[in-house]
């Protein structure tokens, strides 16, 4: 059985911030959207990938530039997150990108 799930990171700052832990080996993110909320002003975000002891494995982004007033498709392709391991988010400036993420677990 298959659950699908939308997470929204609203506001992401330069302190990286949780998105998503996966829960099983059967994960799979199907897309991360990025919009930049400012008229004036581009954003660089950076996703990154966690172990369960909390170091970081890889990145998905890394300073990956959004421009004011526009929308980002960070993930072209399906991703498999592994059990337990976390994406988090952070962005060059505070307040200005919110993202959202589709994922599937499939048990």
């Amino acid at each position: 059985m298959a659950t699908f799930l939308n997470t929204t990171l609203d506001a992401i700052s330069d302190v990286e911030t949780i998105g998503y832990t996966s829960t099983n080996d059967s994960t799979i993110v199907l897309s991360i959207l990025t919009a930049n909320r400012d008229g004036g002003v581009a954003a660089d975000i950076t996703i990154s990938q966690y172990s369960a002891g909390g170091s970081r494995e890889s990145y998905l982004a890394f300073t990956v530039p959004c421009p004011a007033d526009a929308n980002l498709e960070i993930l072209s392709n399906k991703y498999i997150l592994p059990i337990v391991k976390t994406l988090r988010f952070s962005s060059s400036a505070i307040d200005f990108l919110d993202t959202n993420l589709s994922i599937v677990d499939v048990l």
